[in-house]
């Protein structure tokens, strides 16, 4: 990218040579945004931009940001133009506008790793007369396969919560560890906070609406209880409307339906931290329905089987996939790990016949994957046996799965699971993240050490990840995080990369496909 031996300071004379030479538009003001996809080392970065029609263009390269006013063309650049000459080195970073304001700057970025160093900033300059400066585009070129610390942080540090996209495209970041939203600039990699929201309990569900905004449902209070409060924070107002469930839910399910609804499903009631035993007798069997519409909640049917810390997961037909959790058996209601699963229908309002995987688990994760199919990742496991003999809980033996089931919808509305094996560590709570492939990131999440008789309590968080994919069926590993994460989120960012946040630490990572 970078080539020696040219003048520094061609910017200005150069540019304007490429401004007069251009077909003449109009002056009214608009916007001129630049984007970013790719950049990996070996790979090539494309910056789509957007301006107005037929109107001469130059993206202007730097490595060094510092307000730089070309007197010129009347702009002021948040980088310096230094390096300016290597746009003109890249024949697509000069050029014009097509007739719908569109352009897309291109080049190569080389497969040496004296670039994974660097910070490249990109800015671009368009106009026939005046001139306009974009946005600030930031960009950390790394090895596919690697995560890399993002150049700032969060302003509050982030333990669940949920996301929404603001109308630029922004990420916006709300509740977690504190009752604010934050804003996610991909462009810059910067974070700012975006007003107050409401906070998310430990245990409870953030649940995007159709519309851009953002359910939050239950979770366990300030008393160390469920709770039936539920609220919804609106993006574009940055206002929260309070509401309330008809039952108290904590470690629930809550998922969009394809008709625009949300389920609710099932959840721990009433329970006394100080007495474990009583988690075993608050796993609820009711369902209710949030209507974003009259924004309220209607008691919807029963579960087949009582179930709490399960996943919730919306098919691509709209119906919700049930999965696994804590459970309490019909009739006998005796405790155990569920192994089942279970489709809601919002059609016909009713929960389908079960469907079984191998290896019973709860505080799992699901994801759906870019072909309809739904992954379940790891989770934990309890062996109640000797407990429902002796009455003891420190019977209770615990471990952490190293598998994950594969679900996949067959014929006559029937769903079967695959097992696929392979994992570096048993995970629960991992982060997962699809890929365009039908595969999937699945980064952090922890193992739990439980010793009872001498009170210790322990999850080992793992900073390692692996990458599931359907053909072969198994996982690879792949780079590993800077540090471990317990519960972290994930998100796909536009420009193709993948972002893990929280679960422990306060910064994010970057990993590069």
């Amino acid at each position: 990218m970078m080539h020696a031996g040219r003048s520094l300071r061609l910017l200005p004379v150069a540019l304007a040579g490429a401004l007069a030479a251009a077909v003449a538009a109009p002056l009214a003001a608009q916007s001129l945004t630049l984007d970013r996809v790719g950049g990996a080392l070996g790979g090539t970065l494309t910056l789509p931009l957007q301006g107005q029609p037929n109107e001469a263009y130059v993206v202007v390269l730097d490595i060094v940001e510092q307000s730089t006013l070309i007197p010129s063309l009347g702009v002021t650049l948040d980088i310096t133009d230094q390096l300016a000459w290597l746009s003109y080195s890249v024949p697509s970073f000069v050029g014009v506008t097509n007739g719908t304001g569109s352009a897309t700057p291109t080049v190569g970025i080389p497969n040496d790793p004296f670039f994974s160093s660097l910070v490249f900033r990109f800015q671009a300059i368009a106009g026939n007369n005046p001139y306009r400066a974009s946005n600030l585009v930031r960009l950390t070129a790394q090895a596919p396969g690697t995560f890399v610390p993002a150049l700032n942080q969060p302003s509050v540090p982030i333990l669940g919560g949920g996301t929404a996209v603001a109308p630029n495209n922004e990420l916006l970041f709300i509740g977690g560890s504190g009752p604010v939203a934050q804003r996610y600039r991909n462009r810059t990699e910067d974070w700012e906070l975006a007003g107050a929201s409401f906070g998310v309990g430990l245990l409870g569900q953030t649940t995007g609406l159709a519309d851009g905004r953002v359910l939050f449902t239950g979770g366990v209070d300030l008393t160390g209880q469920a709770t039936n409060a539920a609220a919804i924070y609106d993006p574009a107002t940055q206002t929260t409307t309070t509401l309330t469930m008809n039952f108290a839910r904590a470690g629930h399910g809550a998922s969009l339906m394809g008709n625009g609804r949300v389920l609710v499903t099932g959840g721990l009631q009433a329970f006394d931290l100080a007495n474990p035993l009583t988690l075993l007798t608050g796993i609820q069997v009711t369902s209710e329905i949030f209507d974003p519409v009259t924004n309220t909640f209607t008691p919807g049917p029963n579960m087949l089987e009582a179930r709490a810390l399960h996943t919730s997961t919306t098919l691509t037909n709209g119906q919700v996939l049930i999965a696994g959790g804590i459970s309490l058996l019909p009739i006998v209601n005796i405790p155990t790990v569920s192994a089942t699963a279970y489709r809601f229908n919002p059609a016909t309002n009713s929960f389908g016949l079960p469907a079984f995987f191998s290896g019973a688990r709860f505080l799992h994760t699901a994801a759906p994957l870019s072909n309809g199919r739904v992954l379940l990742v790891g989770g934990l496991t309890l062996d109640f046996t000797a407990f429902l003999t002796s009455g003891q809980i420190t019977d209770l033996v615990i471990g952490t799965r190293t598998d994950c089931q594969m679900f996949q919808t067959g014929l006559f509305g029937f769903g079967t699971f695959t097992t696929a094996n392979g994992m570096q560590v048993g995970r629960a709570g991992a982060a997962v993240a699809p890929l365009p492939n039908g595969g999937a990131l699945i980064a952090g999440g922890f193992q739990l050490t439980l010793d009872i008789p001498n009170s210790t309590f322990v999850a080992n968080a793992t900073a390692t990840a692996d990458v599931f994919a359907q053909s072969p069926l198994g996982f690879t590993p792949t780079g590993s995080m800077a540090a471990p994460r317990l519960f972290p989120t994930t998100i796909n960012l536009p420009d193709g990369t993948i972002m893990v946040v929280g679960g422990g630490p306060t910064d994010a990572e970057i990993y590069q496909r």
